[in-house]
């Protein structure tokens, strides 16, 4: 059996602790055959990209790994790359000084640079917030450098953290198709983000419904 995990963060990452060396070792202790390391890489408005790591540190520590465990663990340099467009000048800037063997392309920020996290969830009409969080993922995928879409119902985890409801994904359904075409017409796909299964809400991003329209597509 092949067995990978391609969204993991180490110290480099604002979420992360573990050093780097150990997401390895465990790896191997779980059987992986082989990892993507994806620290964050937040663009915003108006900080340049070396404000969100320490890029020359981690890019050396990434390419060092893969001589380290050469022949024992397949280990790709990648990156969390965090909605692009609210800044194309940084995010190109960025690839261009640091190519990555791989590349989750995420919405955590919107407008004003707003963190999906913070948003009052109690306070605002869910079905249009989730609508324009899916024309984002769509300026994303239509334009800008990724292999996969990162936690495509990553709203949905704090919208459940915090009002204890579920949006329902049908509603999106005619969405999530214009957007999974755009995906699949470029050759790229989606993240099945397993990381709610260790959270309250219990369920991957996306869920079953939203795979099988991913697939039908």
């Amino acid at each position: 059996m092949f067995l990978t995990d391609d969204h993991l963060h180490t110290r480099f990452s604002f979420d992360g602790k573990a050093e780097p060396e150990e997401v390895c070792e465990q790896a191997l202790k779980l059987g992986l055959s082989e990892i993507a390391i994806t620290d964050h890489m937040d663009i915003y408005s108006n900080k340049p990209y070396g404000h969100i790591l320490d890029c020359p540190a981690w890019y050396e520590k990434m390419q060092s790994l893969k001589e380290q465990y050469r022949g024992r663990l397949l280990v790709h340099t990648g990156i969390e790359l965090g909605q692009p467009q609210i800044n194309p000048g940084e995010t190109k800037a960025f690839l261009e000084a640091y190519p990555v063997d791989f590349i989750i392309g995420s919405v955590h920020n919107i407008e004003n640079d707003l963190d999906i996290y913070y948003c009052d969830y109690s306070q605002m009409d869910i079905q249009a917030f989730y609508a324009h969080y899916i024309q984002w993922l769509m300026e994303l995928a239509k334009n800008y450098d990724y292999d996969v879409l990162g936690h495509v119902t990553y709203p949905s985890r704090y919208i459940f953290e915090r009002t204890g409801n579920k949006p329902d994904m049908a509603v999106f359904y005619e969405e999530f198709c214009s957007l999974f075409k755009i995906v699949i017409e470029k050759g790229k796909g989606i993240e099945v983000n397993l990381s709610g299964l260790a959270r309250n809400s219990g369920a991957p991003m996306p869920e079953a419904d939203l795979l099988k329209l991913y697939r039908q597509c």
